[in-house]
Formats: C-alpha cells, sequence, structure tokens
C-alpha cells in the first residue's frame, strides 16, 4: 500500500532532481582542482599575516653582523687575549714620585680574533700595527735577600700606530691613536744577581674605541672588562733601557 500521495511523490522527485543539477553545475567545464604545494602555503601564510619573507641564513643557523657595529674581542676568562714584547726605562725620584716611575713599551705581537697585526716583513716594532705604552709610579720597594719587590700604579694605553716604532725612540709607542686604556697595578720581582725579573699587571679597562685593521672594525675587549698580564725579562747592567721583557694577557673574572 502507498502511503505517499502521487502528488506528494512527483514533488519529491522534483527536489532531488534540482539539487543534483545544481552540484553538477559547480563542476562543469573540467575546471583542474588547485593544489598547493608546503613553500606556497608558507607564503600564503605569510601574505595573510603580514610576516616576511623566510631568510635562507637564518634556516641554515648562520648569523649576520651589523657592518656599522664593530667586531668584538673580548677578554674571556683563562684565555690569551694578546701577546706582546717590550722594553723598560726606570727614573730616579721627584717630588712628585719619591720612589721614582717606570715607562714600558712595546708592540703586541698576537690578538685573539684578529689574523695579522703586522703591517709587514720582518714581524717587529717597525711593522707592529698595534703599540703600549705603560706609565707607573713606584708605590713601594722592598728586598728580600737578593730579591727586589716592586709595587707601582699606573695606566696601560694601547695604539692603533700610524708611524714606524723604533726602541731608540719610546715616544714613538704611543705616537698613534688610542685604542684602548686601562688602569693597572703592577708587582715585579728583580733577581739582579741573575739578571732577570718577573712582572704581574692586573689592568681594568677604562676606555675603548674602534680601530680597523684590513677593512675590518673591532673595539678591543669593553670597559669594566680586567685582564692580568704576566712578563719575564733580562735586566740590563747598563741602562737604559734597564730591561726587555715579553709576556701575555689573560681574561679573569669580573669581580
Amino acid at each position: 500500500m502507498n502511503r505517499f500521495p502521487p502528488n506528494r511523490i512527483a514533488i519529491t522527485a522534483l527536489v532531488v532532481l534540482a539539487l543534483f543539477v545544481c552540484v553538477g553545475a559547480q563542476h562543469t567545464g573540467n575546471q583542474p582542482e588547485t593544489r598547493y604545494t608546503i613553500t606556497e602555503l608558507g607564503m600564503l601564510g605569510a601574505s595573510f599575516n603580514g610576516a616576511p619573507n623566510i631568510d635562507n641564513e637564518a634556516l641554515t643557523g648562520r648569523s649576520t653582523q651589523d657592518d656599522d657595529q664593530p667586531a668584538q674581542i673580548n677578554f674571556v676568562q683563562g684565555k690569551v687575549a694578546f701577546e706582546f714584547v717590550g722594553q723598560v726605562t726606570n727614573f730616579g725620584p721627584t717630588p712628585a714620585a719619591p720612589l721614582g716611575t717606570s715607562n714600558q713599551y712595546g708592540y703586541l705581537t698576537v690578538v685573539r680574533g684578529i689574523d695579522n697585526v703586522f703591517s709587514g716583513s720582518p714581524h717587529n716594532e717597525a711593522t707592529a700595527v698595534l703599540t703600549f705604552f705603560n706609565e707607573t709610579t713606584t708605590t713601594e720597594s722592598l728586598s728580600n735577600g737578593p730579591l727586589r719587590f716592586v709595587d707601582r700604579n699606573g695606566t696601560t694605553t694601547i695604539y692603533l700606530n700610524s708611524a714606524p716604532a723604533s726602541f731608540a725612540n719610546a715616544d714613538s709607542f704611543r705616537s698613534g691613536i688610542p685604542v684602548q686604556i686601562s688602569n693597572l697595578h703592577q708587582q715585579g720581582i728583580v733577581d739582579p744577581v741573575a739578571g732577570t725579573f718577573t712582572a704581574v699587571f692586573a689592568n681594568t679597562i677604562s676606555s675603548t674605541s674602534a680601530f680597523a685593521i684590513n677593512g675590518t672594525t673591532f673595539t678591543l675587549g669593553q670597559k669594566g672588562q680586567p685582564f692580568r698580564a704576566t712578563v719575564t725579562g733580562h735586566v740590563n747592567a747598563t741602562p737604559p733601557p734597564n730591561g726587555q721583557f715579553g709576556g701575555y694577557a689573560v681574561g679573569v673574572d669580573e669581580e
């Protein structure tokens, strides 16, 4: 027994046919289905949220440096920051310095983070790019047997050398542009019998200035950084100079 009247069956059939026609019309013309690759989806997302294009260098883990910013050479604890050679000339007492004064000067032979600190060959004071000059005042002088212990305070200035330096002219080692200034305390131990001496310098950087070597700009440490320099030298029987020395500087903990 048919539960629906003929007219309702006819109306239902017409509705189904109309739905079929509408759905079919959406796929007429054999239009290809749109597909996106992963890359295109990423770019599509960026276009919606306003994000910039992905930097390939960021994907590879490489970092870039702003060309306007100098390369920072930090004084890392326990790492040699630079090596140097020099000479020392001592001066007698004056009213301003009752125990005398001492100048130590020379050039840097190695600097951590700089490939070459010489302008040519041979490597010596005349081709050194970075020189230094210590101005110190003696604050204590003690003896223990043949050994003499000397304490001094002063400053170390490192220069970007502007002219060939010469040990025949101590002032030539401070004729350049200052790139680092530090305050120092020095303890020296002199053995006049053996004709040798050692010294330890405790320095704290008070100022730095950017400088360029071979097209790259650097700064040597930063204000407040401490470092310690150790030297070994030979005492001259007939000064000046009073001695020649060599040594190195390392970074230390900031306290």
